[in-house]
Order: C-alpha cells, then structure tokens, then sequence
C-alpha cells in the first residue's frame, strides 16, 4: 500500500470529530451490552449530543460528526438536528463492532445497514467513515476497498501507534490518499501524533485527551502545525456527562473510560478559544495533491 500526501492550504485549521454513540457502546468487554438490549438501556446520546452542538453553535465550529447508524435509526430527530445546524456527517457504522473481527461480507452489511438509515435522514452525502476503535488495521486492510465500493470519499479509521485494538504503527501519520492492495485509491484522514523522542505519542482523544494536562495538549498542537499538519481531535457524547451510568470495567479500562469526565467540555472549551478548528469535509477541500510523495506501508 502507498500514500500519496496531501497538502494543507490552510495551516492553521485543525480537525474537529465526535462518535456519536451511547455510554453502553464502550467496545470489547465483557460487560458490553449486546446490540439486542440497546433499546432497553437508559440512552443519554441525545441530551450530551445537544450540549455539545450548543458548544459548537457558541463558538461558531463546524464539526465532522460520525453517527453510529443504530444511533440513526433509533433517534432521527437528532440526527437532523445535526445536518439542520450545518455540520458534516459521516458514519461510524451500525452495530459498533470492531472491524478486524468481521468478515468482509458482515463488514459490507454492516455499513452499507448504516448509510440506508443515514441517507433517510440527511441533506448531504455521506463522504466518510470512522471504524469503531479505529479498528481498520494491517489485517484488516481488505475494508478500504469495500468502503471504496460503497462510494465513500474518505476514511478516519487508521490509528498509527499500537494500542487495545491493534492501531497500525507501521501506517502514515499523514492525511493522503492510500492505493490498497487491489489499486484502488481512498483518502486517509488518520488519528494525529506527536513525534517525540523518535516514538509516536497521542495525546488529543478519548482518555488521551482528559488526562494530558492542557498545557502539554496546547503545545503538542503548535509544535505540530509549525509542521503545516493539522491536528484531529475525537471525542464522544458520553465524554461531557460525568453521571452518565458506568460499565462494570477492569481497573485499567475503568481509568482510561471514565478519568476526568468533569473535565471534557472545559477544556475543550479552551482549545476552541486557542486554536481554529473545522470538519474533515473543508479541510480536505483546502488541500492539494504532493506529486510523487509515496509512502509504502508494505
């Protein structure tokens, strides 16, 4: 696999997404609940979506949002609401499972089921998809080609340090296009990381972003766009609601879930004061291509 870089026009826009998906949606526990009982579980996806579309109306942001399609189904309403204050959607597939752990064919359904509830509600197309737990890796490449076929435009799924579900270290750190193994093209929106010391550190997501003192958050962020790259943040809904119901989780994975809930929406308050932030959809139409700069994955 190859990437061709893309350029940013614009050097001091950096990438906003959330993954629209509930408080039960936390991946590969054994106390996750499956899909069957969603509807049975008290939901908070609507109320913490709406407190964070008035953040982004208060500072006048335009996020990329990525709807978990079951999400889509079941409450309409707020996706309009979404699409009806201008921001892009992408999808985060249906049933929020790890990609790697699908064959192709239940992949296929799985997104294509996301993109028919999704295109019901919507006044734009869907351009992009997030893999739940950034779950696209080195074995599970075969997905690029499939989301190809089902016509997206971008991908927001490769994570490229090692981590719970895998990542793929050996993966560009560079927004690009990918040629997957069967020569067809995607552009590659990937988590962003801080070079340091030789090693890749994250440090603007999830629980990497509500433990990582601002300070350190703020100057990984210059110290990046100094570079002409853009940094992408993500986070979800369930992040803004400290009181939100708790899964019964192992030590480590209650700390990374659910440390400093209190603190999410303050400090990215903060960042939206500091830095200028937009969707995936504009920044890549304020980029161009770099002939022959090609990065092989192999």
């Amino acid at each position: 696999m190859f990437c061709e870089i893309l350029e940013n026009k614009n050097q001091d826009i950096n990438i906003l997404t959330i993954d629209v998906e509930d408080w039960f949606h936390i991946l590969d526990t054994p106390s996750t609940p499956p899909l069957s009982s969603w509807f049975n579980l008290e939901s908070r996806i609507v109320a913490n979506t709406l407190l964070i579309l008035d953040l982004f109306r208060k500072y006048q942001i335009k996020c990329t949002f990525f709807v978990l399609g079951w999400v889509a189904e079941n409450f309409p309403d707020l996706v309009r609401e979404i699409d009806r204050q201008g921001h892009e959607i992408g999808t985060h597939g249906y049933s929020h499972e790890l990609v790697y752990k699908l064959t192709p064919e239940q992949f296929y359904r799985d997104v294509n089921l996301s993109l028919e509830y999704l295109s019901r509600i919507t006044s734009q197309p869907i351009l992009g998809y997030r893999a739940p737990g950034f779950s696209i890796t080195a074995t599970s490449l075969w997905a690029l080609d499939i989301l190809i076929d089902l016509g997206f435009c971008y991908d927001s799924s490769i994570f490229p340090i090692k981590r719970n579900h895998g990542g793929f270290p050996k993966s560009s750190t560079e927004v690009c296009w990918l040629t997957t193994p069967k020569g067809k093209q995607i552009i590659e929106v990937p988590i962003t990381p801080l070079s340091f010391l030789n090693q890749k550190v994250y440090l603007f997501g999830g629980g990497y972003f509500r433990l990582t003192p601002y300070q350190l958050i703020t100057f990984a962020i210059k110290q990046i766009n100094a570079n002409n790259k853009p940094v992408m943040i993500y986070l979800h809904p369930r992040e803004f609601d400290p009181n939100h119901p708790k899964l019964k989780l192992d030590f480590f994975r209650h700390f990374t879930c659910y440390i400093n809930l209190k603190y999410t929406q303050n400090k990215l308050e903060k960042l939206l004061l500091d830095f200028k932030f937009s969707n995936i959809k504009n920044y890549l139409y304020s980029s161009t291509y770099i002939s022959n700069s090609h990065v092989s994955l192999d």
